[in-house]
């Protein structure tokens, strides 16, 4: 009986696999592409393999031709070698469709080519005692040295691209190949065995199963690619320049019936839906949002015109339907932009049905990464600053608190204007970590016991909403504090934004927690809409800090001097305190005096300074002349 059973194992594994892999539903990747090179290089040398046995044997046998036989042999340690090569290919990806690595992959062509040549031309011997049948001789050895090569090479290309493959696939690339090499040994030690073409199998089946199995990029309840097949077909067209449309569509429900079976109900109906898009690949990128991709860019203005007129109807469920549409992926620089603008515009579609991506849009969406890596690296390199403006105490005429605000030195050494990276920041989450490090630095500097020196009573911080509803404050807060032992009554933080629904409940538990222990808190920006009467009911706080256009208006406006005056009226009836903001002139000053305002800040006293003048503008402005100069002494 000949020994061909393990190879006709691994061949029916390889077809198996080649089946599946044909008929499941899949995006034109390039590493399948080369996926599919691998796989039916295999099958052909795990094919040739077990012809070349059955030839040898027959040649033994005095029934087929020795040339014959020899030729076949040549074609399998050929296709041995073409395997490796395709192998090394694959593990590449798309390294070598750099232009300044083009030049490898035409030395690496150009090394199967010699290969196949020397191994055409050098002899060829057979053995066969009993099971055990192989050939050796120049040719076969040549096969080695020209394959060996290729191996080393695609053990070393995964380490090579690591920043451009995930550990997943290197680790499969790597199994694959040692389960090769493995088995070259073990041949090469015991060759009765022969054990390297069932490996190849074994190993191609088990890139199949990591790496190349579509299941894992669709989603389960749709049948939809899934958000990463999306990232994996955009980065793929983009790096062979390949140019597609796409269609973001959000889906809003407008109903108050069974949130997860309407929203399946309604991504179902969509999906069913949007799938008859004969030519475009369809994604599930969220829970309410899919993405169509046209390869052709033109196919895009004919569907789109029958997806919004016909989406909402197929859905039989009140939804509001939201477009983001890029004409031509060619506007993009890179993958990354293209989840990037579908971010940045994603809450636009609530008020806008469509949003055509252009070069202006580009720009912003550029603009918005630049300054989120810009806060980024301020943050990693300790370019965030805190400035102080001082806040004015009418009661006792002094200065007994001030605003600590942030800001951000740029590598040229200049200030960069908080209105840069301040909107940006809160939009994208951002205004989280620059909160904490702005909270951090504050206390540091209460922790050094100068302020309290210079008679500040309380240090005013802004935080963010997004910090109650990503973080727990009362945690950080408490713990930032008690590290540098500052007492919790030197600490106001300042609450600016409108809360969800969902939110609310978190912040107001986390604010009473804080409370609790000591912290105040205070309403910023009261008189802007972002912060209303209603919102100041709701929120446990001592202060109502009057935003600078709300106090502005008071002396243009009849109006709004009716407003502000009843709002102060309002205010100290709930026993809390106002501070007014923008104040730039000694009447203004006055103004604010006579309508019982017991905080003043602005401009009329100090802009926002840093630390080391703000302790010398308290040293001026707070102590008399003979305190000053012996606390001036002290600095």
């Amino acid at each position: 009986m000949l020994n061909i059973e393990l190879q006709s194992a691994g061949l029916l594994m390889l077809v198996v696999t080649l089946v599946i892999f044909l008929g499941q539903k899949s995006l034109d990747l390039r590493s399948r592409t080369l996926y599919f090179r691998a796989l039916l290089s295999n099958i052909l040398c795990v094919g040739l393999d077990i012809v070349s046995i059955i030839a040898i044997d027959a040649k033994h046998h005095g029934t087929f031709p020795v040339v014959w036989t020899d030729a076949i042999c040549k074609l399998y340690i050929m296709s041995l070698c073409l395997q490796a090569y395709l192998g090394f290919r694959y593990a590449a990806g798309e390294f070598f469709g750099v232009n300044s690595h083009r030049i490898l992959r035409i030395i690496y062509t150009g090394w199967l080519f010699a290969g196949w040549a020397l191994m055409a031309l050098l002899p060829i011997s057979t053995y066969i005692e009993g099971r055990v049948v192989y050939s050796y001789g120049p040719s076969t050895l040549a096969a080695y040295a020209f394959t060996i090569p290729f191996i080393i090479s695609t053990i070393v290309m995964a380490f090579v691209v690591k920043d451009q493959v995930s550990n997943r696939r290197r680790r499969a690339i790597l199994v694959w190949q040692g389960v090769w090499l493995a088995a070259a040994v073990g041949q090469l030690l015991l060759p009765e065995l022969l054990l390297v073409g069932f490996a190849s199998c074994f190993g191609m089946v088990i890139l199949y199963a990591e790496l190349e199995n579509p299941h894992e990029g669709i989603d389960r309840m749709t049948g939809q690619f899934t958000v990463n097949a999306l990232g994996d077909y955009v980065r793929d067209c983009i790096a062979r320049k390949k140019q597609f449309a796409s269609l973001h569509i959000r889906i809003e429900q407008l109903t108050q019936l069974s949130e997860l079976e309407t929203t399946r109900t309604i991504m179902l109906r969509a999906s069913a839906f949007l799938e008859g898009c004969n030519n475009a690949y369809l994604f599930r990128e969220a829970d309410d949002e899919f993405v169509l991709v046209f390869p052709k860019p033109e196919m895009l203005d004919r569907e789109y015109r029958r997806i919004s007129d016909g989406l909402a109807d197929a859905i039989q469920v009140p939804v509001r339907v939201g477009f983001i549409v890029i004409p031509n992926s060619s506007i993009l620089l890179n993958a990354d932009e293209f989840f990037r603008v579908n971010h940045h515009l994603a809450a636009e579609t609530e008020a806008r049905e469509m949003i055509v991506v252009n070069a202006k849009v580009m720009e912003d969406v550029r603009k918005y990464s630049v300054v989120r890596d810009m806060i980024l690296t301020a943050l990693e390199d300790g370019r965030v600053e805190v400035y102080y403006q001082p806040v004015y105490d009418v009661i006792k005429d002094r200065f007994t608190s001030a605003e600590a605000l942030v800001r951000i030195r740029d590598l040229d050494g200049s200030i960069i204007p908080p209105a840069t990276f301040i909107p940006i920041a809160e939009e994208n989450g951002m205004i989280v970590p620059l909160g904490l490090e702005v909270f951090t630095q504050v206390c540091d500097f209460l922790a050094t016991g100068k302020p309290q020196m210079l008679g500040i009573e309380r240090i005013e911080v802004n935080v963010s909403v997004a910090q109650f509803d990503r973080e727990n404050p009362y945690t950080f807060v408490r713990r930032i504090m008690a590290e540098r032992n500052i007492p919790p009554q030197m600490i106001n933080l300042e609450i600016t934004e409108t809360y969800s629904a969902a939110t609310k409940q978190i912040l107001l538990r986390n604010m009473q927690k804080l409370i609790d222990y000591g912290v105040h808190f205070s309403l910023d920006d009261f008189g802007t809409g972002r912060s209303n009467l209603d919102y100041f009911i709701q929120m446990p706080v001592d202060i109502v800090k009057f935003d600078y256009t709300f106090v502005q208006n008071y002396f243009v406006s009849d109006k709004a001097r009716a407003v502000l005056e009843s709002s102060i009226e309002l205010i100290h009836r709930m026993h809390l305190s106002v501070v007014a903001e923008g104040i730039e002139t000694e009447e203004q000053l006055e103004a604010m005096k006579s309508l019982g305002v017991e905080y003043i800040q602005g401009f009329y006293f100090s802009r926002p300074i840093p630390m080391e003048s703000f302790e010398n503008f308290l040293l001026e402005h707070n102590f008399a002349e003979e305190e000053f100069e012996k606390l001036s002494g002290k600095y």
